[in-house]
């Protein structure tokens, strides 16, 4: 009889160990997959410009893998570095999205052009970082121990890893 009351013991210590180290491995990702989905958000939010193109030519010209007039003059007075003399190369990658050189993508959505910069670092990954450091105010309101170097480092790598997946998902998705 003594013998039972101690595996049940065991087993209501194990069972809550491993509610607490689920929370300690689910809380970083969904905070990382929510880095990542704030990173996105701030990215498509503001596209570099929107263009009109309510007559279809811009798309035409892009198909045939040109820049537009138009499109070239628009990048002209908003100041983006952007000649239609120099030979860039313009890649159709899906039925609405095109790659002008390596500096920016275009997707036509509803007669209008939304012309993106290419994806390249920029402070993304500190809104990873700042999530990392609220989670030092969540974990006490879930009644969580973290002890030590080593578990905020594991809370590191599992949130850095699902910022970095989710917003190279989201990416892809888009372009």
């Amino acid at each position: 009889m003594d013998k039972n009351k101690n595996t049940s013991k065991n087993n209501s210590k194990s069972r809550e160990e491993y509610i607490e180290d689920l929370k300690k491995t689910l809380t970083p990702l969904i905070f990382g997959i929510l880095a990542g989905v704030i990173c996105f958000s701030l990215y498509t939010a503001s596209p570099l410009m929107v263009v009109d193109d309510t007559g279809g030519t811009m798309v035409a010209y892009l198909d045939k893998g040109l820049i537009p007039p138009n499109l070239s003059a628009q990048f002209k007075d908003k100041d983006i570095p952007l000649n239609a003399n120099q030979n860039f190369t313009v890649l159709k990658q899906g039925a609405d999205k095109w790659l002008i050189g390596n500096g920016y993508i275009i997707k036509s959505e509803s007669a209008k052009l939304n012309v993106y910069p290419s994806p390249v670092s920029e402070n993304w990954f500190l809104i990873a970082l700042l999530l990392i450091l609220v989670q030092k105010f969540v974990y006490p309101y879930m009644h969580t121990r973290i002890e030590g170097a080593k578990d905020w480092l594991y809370i590191g790598f599992i949130s850095a890893f699902g910022w970095f997946i989710s917003f190279t998902l989201l990416l892809s998705a888009l372009f």
